[in-house]
């Protein structure tokens, strides 16, 4: 089973949900053949790029040392070596140095009256379409704002979520594992396979049929959410998998569940997705 077999091309579930899923800590990072090549675009963009790419803070230093541990703890499991690494850096910086995920901290804390979880720090250089310093400081409910018709409902479902996964984990014993994770995965189609794409363009380019299995790549993000029961926060991972739809449709059924998508989704799933009107017609 590969990551492709995880893709819901279900025209009928709503694409507005959280679909979240229990997570054994042993299946928390993914480690793949293109470790050496990610991690090597990651050191460019912080070195190129640093402002974009990473936030930490002072208040943030506890929660990613303990996630720097959790970390280690999981490559050493695995038999990897942790490469050498510049002196006096963030703990947070450091981690995302090490793992191809993208990794977000977020803190719980009184937003207007209301306990809120906001994203504090993050070492984020393959972002989809979305500015890190837009970003910073904000609750997750206006994190989302931008996408139409992310709801209410769903903020308080997130947050009384992320409530949950924090609140059981500081009841939990404090041994690295300990806590419940969950993950979900979704997917949009891009002309583009740039990792780092902070900007949303204002028109895609229509891509014609005969040219998408080569030139259209659909892009996931793989997220999960892990508490920190020690310093009671959660790390966000999204880890960036991308593949030319080709390679998508080397399995029939999922070409068959592609297309169905395309003929039955609502135009604003196909949208979310990154499938223009127009787009949709050159394929179909």
């Amino acid at each position: 089973m590969t990551w492709l077999d995880e893709l819901d091309f279900n025209p009928e579930r709503p694409w507005l949900q959280m679909g979240t899923r229990g997570l054994d800590a042993g299946g928390w990072l993914i480690i793949d053949d293109q470790r050496d090549i990610e991690l090597e675009e990651k050191r460019r963009l912080l070195s190129e790029r640093v402002d974009e790419v990473l936030a930490t803070s002072a208040a943030s230093r506890e929660a990613a040392e303990e996630l720097l541990d959790l970390v280690r703890v999981d490559l050493a499991a695995r038999g990897i070596d942790e490469p050498a690494m510049p002196d006096g850096l963030h703990p947070l910086d450091h981690a995302g140095r090490i793992v191809q995920e993208d990794l977000c901290l977020l803190e719980r804390r009184m937003v207007e009256g209301q306990t809120r979880w906001c994203l504090e720090s993050a070492s984020l250089c393959f972002p989809s379409r979305w500015r890190l310093r837009d970003k910073l400081g904000l609750p997750l409910g206006a994190v989302h704002g931008p996408v139409k018709d992310y709801s209410p409902v769903l903020v308080e479902r997130v947050e009384r979520l992320l409530d949950s996964l924090a609140d059981r984990a500081s009841r939990a014993d404090e041994s690295a594992g300990s806590g419940r994770l969950v993950h979900r995965r979704n997917w949009f189609v891009h002309p583009d396979n740039s990792l780092f794409q902070p900007i949303r363009p204002t028109r895609e380019p229509v891509i014609d049929a005969s040219r998408a299995e080569e030139e259209l790549w659909l892009r996931s993000e793989r997220q999960t959410l892990r508490p920190l029961p020690k310093s009671g926060w959660i790390v966000f991972t999204i880890r960036i998998q991308q593949a030319t739809l080709g390679d998508v449709f080397i399995d029939p059924s999922r070409r068959h569940s592609f297309e169905r998508f395309l003929r039955e989704a609502s135009a604003s799933d196909l949208a979310h997705r990154g499938l223009s009107g127009d787009q949709v017609l050159a394929l179909t």
